[in-house]
């Protein structure tokens, strides 16, 4: 898929040849963090890798380059025990993390954006990226969710008001918001270890799989619209498009 304002591709979908020319034209490399998680009744459970997928396809057009497959595979969060959530081990993802990012550099990219969807991704960024950064010191390395990647106040949650908004913004296909209803039972929540105990329960989130807002944690979903989550995209794809044309030198 390429887009008119600027060029730019799938990594997966490249022969050598074209991944060579692309890269030499434009050597900036969108890796989207996600995760496979629990988001409420109205989001998909890909909701972490969607979101950050969309956002580097926004940025990829006004910069150009390559994104690479969304990163699926991470840890962290108040939803394990929840159906149809996947989290893995952290020290796996760390060296997975490490060396694609290396070899990317390796291989003639100036930019790597790692824009992580999930917000727990963030610990692991703190951890790794200094020594990415240290070890690259003439590439740009811009790492962290869209509340953290560019200093902008923008606002996160979890399967609330904030992310409904976002995905509204960025694929409202996938979502249903007539999903936001009472009644549904444990069979359809938990995984076979059931609901977990108080003590293990992360501060703030739903855990009544009867209410409308279960999985959730900030403000009533119902309330999203579009709009607020178009305008946090907005700002966080100028900025950060920005920062990387300055980088390269084209603007």
């Amino acid at each position: 898929m390429t887009d008119a304002k600027c060029n730019w591709r799938r990594y997966e979908e490249l022969r050598p040849d074209d991944l060579h020319d692309l890269v030499n034209a434009h050597p900036v490399a969108y890796w989207p963090l996600g995760l496979l998680e629990h988001h409420g009744w109205a989001l998909p459970i890909g909701y972490d890798g969607l979101k950050a997928d969309r956002i580097c396809q926004r940025l990829a057009r006004q910069t150009g380059g390559v994104i690479l497959p969304t990163m699926w595979w991470g840890g962290g969060g108040g939803h394990g025990d929840f159906r149809w959530t996947h989290y893995q081990s952290q020290k796996a993802t760390a060296a997975i993390l490490d060396s694609t990012v290396r070899q990317l550099f390796l291989s003639g990219f100036r930019v790597v954006v790692l824009l992580a969807g999930h917000y727990p991704w963030q610990s692991l960024l703190n951890e790794r990226v200094p020594d990415l950064v240290a070890d690259h010191a003439d590439r740009l390395l811009l790492a962290g969710t869209e509340l953290t990647i560019a200093d902008l106040g923008l606002q996160g949650d979890h399967a609330a008001l904030e992310e409904t908004s976002y995905g509204l913004a960025l694929f409202p296909e996938h979502i249903d918001m007539t999903a936001l209803t009472a009644g549904r039972g444990a069979d359809s929540t938990w995984s076979t270890a059931g609901a977990p105990a108080e003590s293990g329960r992360h501060p703030g989130v739903e855990y009544d799989p009867a209410e409308p807002l279960f999985g959730q944690l900030g403000e009533d979903a119902r309330q999203a619209n579009a709009d607020r989550g178009e305008a946090g995209v907005v700002r966080l794809v100028e900025e950060l498009s920005s920062q990387i044309l300055r980088f390269l030198g084209e603007s």
